[in-house]
């Protein structure tokens, strides 16, 4: 049976559009998730922030206008967990091994 619902917007802008753009658009996103990880362990904070406002300014390219700040939401709260993961994982004393 051939399935009736049909979608009017694509999910994440970029569908439509070719493959190869929203592709390269999402490794960026993650390589620059792992650029936070790293920069946050390290303590650098303007890297960490660098690599905030390159996620905003990708994010358009790959989910479109209108989807823009819910993915930046997503990706912001992402950015929170991996401070709070790391911070977590750096100074409390119970987690460190002896």
């Amino acid at each position: 049976m051939i399935n009736k619902i049909r979608f009017t917007e694509p999910a994440f802008g970029g569908e439509n559009r070719g493959r190869a753009r929203p592709e390269l658009g999402s490794a960026l996103l993650a390589v620059l998730l792992l650029v936070e990880v790293a920069s946050s362990l390290a303590g650098a904070g303007s890297v960490f922030f660098a690599c905030i406002v390159l996620a905003w300014l990708v994010l358009p390219a790959v989910v479109g206008f209108r989807n823009v700040l819910d993915a930046g939401c997503l990706y912001m709260f992402v950015s929170l967990g991996i401070v709070v993961v790391v911070h977590v994982a750096v100074h409390v004393p119970v987690l460190q091994l002896p």
